[in-house]
C-alpha cells in the first residue's frame, strides 16, 4: 500500500512539471502584429524608390510625410532632411548610369503591422547598380531599407538605409585628387629587381632563388587559369627548367627604367620592363620578347611576390 502510495505521489509530480513546461512553453509565444507580402504600402515604396531613380523631386514630395527624415549608417546623431534627400535623388539621377534600385534573387519587400504600437513598417531588399559617368566608379551594392508609415498609411513618415558606405566613399574621393605614396627611378629596391634580372641570365637557378624569399609567390598573370592562380619557389623552377632544356637566354636588356611605387600603405613595388633575347637550342631560331616584372617588397625590403607578364607565343620555335 504505501508502495502505491508512493507511485501515486510521483504521477502526480510528473504531470505537475509537465503542465508547467506547457504553460511556460506557451507563455514565450505572444503576437504582436502581422506580416504582409500583398499591402497598399509596399505601392507607396515601389513609387517613392521609382521616383527617387528618375529624379522625381515632386513625386518623392508627395509621396513623404511632413516632418520626413531618413538615415544611413553614417547619420549616428543628426538624421537627415527631405532637402538633402531629394538633391540626393536629383544628382544620382543625373550623374549615375543605368541606375537601378531592385530586388533581387528571390527577395520581396514585406510590410510588418506591429499591435502593440500601432506602427507599419515596409522592409526592402534590393540591389542597386550604375555607375559615375564622371569618374566611372561602379555603385554595385545591397541596399536595405526599412520605410516607417504614418498611422494612416498613406504615406512616409521615416526611411532608414543599409548599404556600403566604404564604397560610397569611394564614389565621393574620386572627384578629388589625392596622393597615395611616391614614385622613385632610382632607390635601393631597383637595384634588388636589377641584380636579380642580372642572375637569370646564367640560367642557374641556384644563383637566382636567392634573391627571393623561401615563401615568394610567382604569378603568371596572361598564361594562368584562374589568372590570380599563384606557385610556390620550387613550382616556379621546376617551369624555369624547363624551359632552359629547350632555350637558352642569350641577352637581357632594360626597357625604359624601373620605377618604385612606395604607397602610403605598408610595403613597396617594383615595376619594370625588360628585352629578352632568346634563342631555341635544337632549330637555333632567335626571339626577342618584351616582359613586364612587378616585385613586392615587403618592410624588410625583401621579395615576397613577383608578377610577370609575357606572350609564350613569341618564344622562338
Amino acid at each position: 500500500m504505501h508502495s502505491n502510495n508512493k507511485l501515486f505521489t510521483m504521477k502526480k509530480s510528473i504531470i505537475y512539471i509537465v503542465i508547467i513546461c506547457c504553460s511556460i512553453s506557451f507563455a514565450q509565444k505572444k503576437a504582436n502584429g502581422k506580416i504582409y507580402i500583398e499591402h497598399p504600402a509596399i505601392e507607396i515604396v515601389n513609387q517613392f524608390n521609382e521616383a527617387f531613380v528618375k529624379g522625381d523631386l515632386e513625386k518623392i514630395k508627395s509621396l513623404v510625410a511632413d516632418g520626413f527624415v531618413w538615415r544611413n549608417s553614417t547619420m549616428r546623431t543628426r538624421p537627415g532632411t527631405l532637402q538633402q534627400l531629394l538633391g540626393r535623388s536629383n544628382y544620382l539621377s543625373k550623374n549615375i548610369e543605368n541606375f537601378e534600385i531592385k530586388h533581387y534573387g528571390g527577395s520581396y519587400p514585406d510590410v510588418f503591422e506591429y499591435k502593440k504600437d500601432g506602427i507599419l513598417d515596409v522592409s526592402t531588399y534590393t540591389w542597386m547598380t550604375g555607375y559615375d559617368k564622371n569618374t566611372g566608379v561602379e555603385l554595385n551594392m545591397p541596399r536595405h531599407a526599412n520605410f516607417r508609415m504614418t498611422s494612416d498609411g498613406e504615406k512616409i513618415a521615416y526611411m532608414s538605409i543599409m548599404d556600403d558606405q566604404a564604397l560610397w566613399r569611394k564614389a565621393y574621393d574620386a572627384y578629388e585628387t589625392k596622393k597615395n605614396g611616391v614614385i622613385y627611378k632610382d632607390h635601393p629596391y631597383v637595384s634588388k629587381v636589377r641584380l636579380l634580372i642580372q642572375s637569370y641570365e646564367t640560367m642557374d637557378p641556384e644563383k637566382i632563388k636567392p634573391h627571393y624569399l623561401p615563401s615568394t609567390r610567382f604569378y603568371d598573370v596572361m598564361n594562368s587559369v584562374p589568372f590570380n592562380k599563384s606557385k610556390s619557389l620550387e613550382e616556379e623552377f621546376k617551369d624555369f627548367s624547363s624551359y632552359a632544356e629547350v632555350l637558352e637566354l642569350t641577352d637581357i636588356r632594360e626597357y625604359g627604367f624601373p620605377d618604385v611605387l612606395d604607397y602610403e600603405g605598408d610595403g613597396a613595388v617594383v615595376i619594370s620592363w625588360w628585352e629578352m633575347d632568346f634563342k631555341n637550342k635544337k632549330s637555333e631560331n632567335s626571339s626577342t620578347i618584351i616582359q613586364h616584372l612587378v616585385h613586392h617588397f615587403n618592410e624588410d625590403g625583401e621579395i615576397y611576390r613577383e608578377d610577370y607578364y609575357f606572350n609564350p607565343a613569341q618564344l622562338p620555335k
